[in-house]
């Protein structure tokens, strides 16, 4: 699909899915690792990522709708959302990755660590999510295409959920469903653009 598509979305797109497959693969081996410097590393370069990725979920939402034929999504708007999540990135890197403290936990068999004395939801990523949402429920009444607002909704139920009561079992599984909608979306997207120009061109005839 990424060599098929003239869509940015489908550059930024399997970045993102690198991340949250290393943040899942990181996750997932912490208990192999075993507690210490190199799990913590890891894992330190796992919240990176974390932080860094999350805001592009915008600049894919934007160019989704765009193809998707939403007059809204403009080119001021598609370079408008490059700003704000490089902005928002730049916010969780500075408030919440410099200095960051990680300690060991254990939860259901999983080891991995976790941010010390942590406060809160993770208010961007619910934000990002609650944005995506939005685009989804715009590309469902346009494209009769539900499946990107479920998967965002999904994504944004399971990061609401607090981890230290459930695990990461919810957020990781969620933002796979996510991954999975936002992929499915860009292939109808694809199918969009491809009817639109055959139907243009039998107009012209």
């Amino acid at each position: 699909m990424w060599q098929q598509s003239t869509s940015l979305a489908m550059i930024v797109l399997p970045i993102v899915l690198v991340s949250i497959s290393y943040d899942n693969i990181i996750l997932s081996i912490g208990s192999l690792i075993g507690e210490g410097e190199l799990l913590k590393t890891l894992s330190m370069l796992r919240f990176l990522l974390h932080y860094l990725v999350v805001p592009l979920f915008i600049v894919i939402g934007v160019e989704l709708a765009h193809r998707a034929g939403a007059n809204w999504a403009n080119t001021v708007v598609r370079i408008l959302s490059w700003v704000i999540a490089l902005g928002l990135t730049a916010i969780d890197i500075i408030t919440r990755y410099t200095g960051l403290q990680l300690v060991p936990i254990e939860f259901a068999g999983i080891l991995r660590y976790h941010v010390a004395n942590l406060s809160g939801p993770p208010i961007i990523t619910i934000v990002v999510n609650l944005f995506v949402v939005l685009i989804g429920i715009g590309i469902w009444f346009r494209l009769k295409w539900p499946w990107l607002f479920v998967g965002t909704l999904v994504s944004l139920i399971g990061n609401a959920m607090p981890s230290y009561a459930v695990g990461t079992l919810a957020g990781s599984c969620s933002e796979l469903v996510m991954a999975i909608s936002l992929l499915l979306t860009e292939e109808r997207t694809q199918f969009f653009l491809v009817t639109q120009g055959e139907t243009n061109f039998l107009s012209s005839d």
